[in-house]
């Protein structure tokens, strides 16, 4: 079942990654995002300071009829009954970053005033940041003209890279590319994430069968043309496939998969093929979020995966320490 109408009919949780810092403006304008693709769902944000010894959780829900906006309601605890501090509506996210402040952060609390009566809001407006410093220029020597870049030797090793019948990177491949991102992670600390997915058409009968060669051409177009050029999208243990993200966090993944999601159920993947009947699921990881090793990269992902067909949630984190 498709996330959104999962959330639709049965309320379920939207459980973002656990911050370490108290949620920045970008954080809550990415919940209320996903608070507004989901009405009746609930995203949860959680985060624990490391001068705090509380876990703090905010929940957003957007319901349908609501003028006011989401509404926010800020949480002592994790459990489903902790206690309230508050509980807002609002667009405005300047406005719940404060009231925030005003529970999580002492030090930032004093700079701001918020009054929350209904007939009239007060918020203290932040100060512009500057604009960056211009990068210096550099002064460079008489560059030489550009080497000759062999299309016939690049185009030989893609065919050597890439399975024939579909264009996309082997398994063989994909293994070569991960030990790059760890590589990449070890000597400068960048970070990487990790989709496993798998796709696959619900028969009248409920059945669930692998979508036929022309569907999963049209399937990976949609999901590369939703990524980017430097993403890679490999097959990993047919019929899965694996989506390979450089310079991307738990969260930033989380995003993509979503959007990955929403690439293929816009429109029917192929003539007659209600795009109801698509079943989509998938399983996130990433280094160092997750973990510190390539191979438990790949198995985190699989498991979530696994969890995400078992849970009727069609895109899921592994479950971070």
């Amino acid at each position: 079942m498709p996330l959104h109408d999962s959330f639709k009919t049965t309320g379920a949780n939207v459980k973002l990654s656990k911050l370490a810092t108290v949620p920045c403006i970008e954080d809550l304008d990415f919940s209320m995002q996903q608070a507004g693709k989901h009405p009746q769902a609930v995203v949860e944000l959680p985060w624990k300071a490391a001068t705090s010894p509380t876990t703090f959780v905010l929940r957003v829900t957007y319901a349908d009829s609501s003028d006011e906006g989401p509404s926010w309601t800020l949480h002592s605890g994790e459990a489903v009954d902790s206690p309230v501090l508050w509980s807002h509506e609002s667009v405005d996210t300047f406005l719940i970053q404060s009231l925030i402040a005003a529970e999580c952060d002492p030090q930032r609390a004093l700079t701001s005033f918020i009054d929350t009566a209904p007939t009239r809001e007060t918020v203290t407006v932040p100060k512009e940041k500057p604009a960056p410093a211009p990068r210096p220029q550099t002064v460079r020597p008489n560059l030489p003209a550009p080497a000759d870049l062999d299309r016939n030797i690049l185009e030989a090793l893609q065919r050597e890279l890439r399975r024939e019948g579909t264009g996309l990177y082997s398994e063989a491949s994909f293994y070569w590319l991960v030990i790059q991102e760890f590589n990449r992670y070890q000597q400068a600390d960048v970070p990487c994430s990790l989709l496993i997915m798998e796709m696959g058409l619900r028969l009248t009968d409920g059945a669930i069968s692998l979508p036929p060669l022309r569907v999963l051409h049209e399937a990976a177009g949609r999901i590369q043309s939703a990524s980017r050029p430097l993403d890679s999208l490999c097959h990993y243990k047919d019929p899965k496939l694996a989506l390979l993200l450089p310079h991307t966090d738990i969260n930033q993944a989380m995003q993509q998969a979503m959007l990955v999601e929403q690439s293929l159920l816009a429109t029917p993947l192929g003539p007659g093929l209600d795009t109801r009947n698509v079943v989509f699921n998938v399983g996130i990881a990433g280094i160092p979020d997750t973990c510190d090793h390539p191979g438990i990269l790949i198995a985190a992902a699989a498991e979530a995966l696994e969890q995400s067909k078992r849970t009727n949630t069609s895109i899921l984190l592994f479950p971070s320490a």
